[in-house]
């Protein structure tokens, strides 16, 4: 199964921040789906992979549009 879920980053710090940390959720959701897929052993890992892409979500929210004006 391919998820047309992508990521680059040039791409992705060009987008404006509510749409960066839109994507990051959903790339979290991925994540969590693929844990809840996943064989045992690499369960754990898809879910760092998906804690750490709510983790950037939330800290770019403090952000807000305060990030451009750097």
């Amino acid at each position: 199964m391919v998820s047309e879920l992508t990521f680059d980053a040039e791409t992705f710090l060009a987008l404006p921040i509510n749409e960066r940390v839109q994507l990051c959720r959903q790339l979290a959701q991925r994540a969590q789906a693929l844990a809840d897929a996943a064989d045992p052993k690499f369960r754990e890992s898809y879910l760092d992979i998906a804690k750490n892409w709510l983790k950037l979500a939330a800290e770019m929210e403090g952000v807000g549009p305060m990030e451009h004006a750097k």
